[in-house]
């Protein structure tokens, strides 16, 4: 009798063995699905945390606009989302038309807009940035770019920016002589300096 109930118990456990073993690898498989899924929302929590906080979820915005002094022209400045702003670019447009064009693009995080002016006659607009002038003749939209700041440019490739001395520089004085010139000085510069506008 004793071998007969011996010869039953030894095949019971193997089931009991069998089974076990299907309930560990079930076990495991599970513990590696949740973790797969932990890290999957993780990762998918983060990158839903960096677009807000970054502002990637805003839209472009103008941050800057004058009229020309007859009303027939717009030069503005929009502002774009980034992770490293200012991110700015210069427009002008027609009024009341839809139409526009593109007077540049500045690089992100170290050009920003100071202000905007226009020629007495409206033919021309100029864009005082921290590096420097852009005067676009609406007519022919031909610009004339002028240096504010002698500092040289460094770009980090890994990272996508810029960086420079962070020399400020303020433009002081401009003064408009019709369509044909224009004097400045900035905080960099002992004497003003005349440039004509009779070229673009």
């Amino acid at each position: 009798m004793r071998q007969w109930q011996g010869g039953v118990h030894a095949p019971l456990n193997n089931v009991f063995v069998f089974l076990q073993a299907i309930l560990n690898q079930r076990t495991m498989k599970s513990r590696i699905l949740t973790a797969m899924i932990t890290a999957l929302v993780t990762i998918i929590l983060i990158a839903v945390a960096v677009y807000f906080i970054f502002g990637f979820n805003s839209k472009p915005g103008k941050v800057m606009s004058v009229n020309s002094p007859q009303g027939s022209f717009e030069a503005y400045v929009i502002e774009s989302p980034s992770a490293d702003p200012p991110k700015q670019s210069l427009f002008i447009a027609k009024a009341g038309t839809g139409e526009f064009r593109l007077v540049a693009s500045l690089p992100e995080d170290i050009e920003s807009t100071q202000t905007i002016y226009w020629t007495e006659e409206g033919d021309k607009a100029i864009f005082v940035t921290n590096w420097h002038l852009f005067v676009t003749d609406v007519q022919t939209f031909n610009t004339m770019k002028i240096s504010l700041n002698p500092d040289w440019w460094k770009m980090h490739e890994g990272e996508k920016t810029f960086s420079s001395s962070g020399t400020p520089v303020v433009m002081e004085e401009l003064i408009l002589d019709g369509s044909d010139s224009l004097t400045y000085r900035t905080n960099l510069m002992t004497q003003p300096v005349t440039v004509s506008l009779t070229g673009l």
